[in-house]
């Protein structure tokens, strides 16, 4: 695949980690309905949980915005192959959207007093690391070659 084919390859990857954490978080409520387990002491957990949800909101958010301004610049010729992944959240992170989004779940089940939304973080997390980013990753080392083996040494996957 060459040009545009593997753009949505990778695109289509990175969509699939929204449907396994919202397919994770409907089962969580619904076995949550069923079993009303509370986690923590109330009313903290929605203070926190509120707090843990922003910031994985802005995670995502920073990764989205950093992604669309590489791609924009991209297209005008102003960047090299793999410029986007030396700054921004990809400098914590190689996959910042993904921990961004484990994040925004971990609040949800939080606010939620969820054992079931928090458990269903963890388990989306591991799915995502063991078939998704496999995928994903064996795309980048084909478009970038070295220069992604390098950025894999110095960054680890999630943070």
């Amino acid at each position: 695949m060459k040009g545009p084919e593997r753009e949505q390859t990778l695109s289509n990857l990175s969509s699939y980690s929204v449907i396994v954490f919202a397919i994770a978080l409907f089962i969580a409520v619904g076995l949550d309905i069923a079993f009303p387990y509370k986690l923590f002491p109330e009313p903290w957990n929605q203070y926190f949980g509120v707090f843990i949800v922003g910031a994985g909101t802005y995670i995502v958010y920073w990764a989205e915005f950093h992604g669309k301004k590489f791609s924009n610049k991209r297209r005008r010729g102003e960047v090299v192959a793999v410029d986007h992944l030396k700054n921004g959240p990809y400098e914590h992170s190689r996959n910042p959207k993904y921990v961004g989004l484990g994040v925004l779940l971990i609040g949800l089940g939080i606010i939620l007093n969820s054992i079931f939304v928090v458990a269903a973080s963890f388990i989306s997390i591991l799915f995502i690391h063991f078939f998704l980013l496999q995928k994903e990753e064996g795309l980048m080392n084909e478009r970038h070659g070295d220069l992604y083996e390098e950025y894999k040494k110095r960054f680890k996957k999630w943070l």
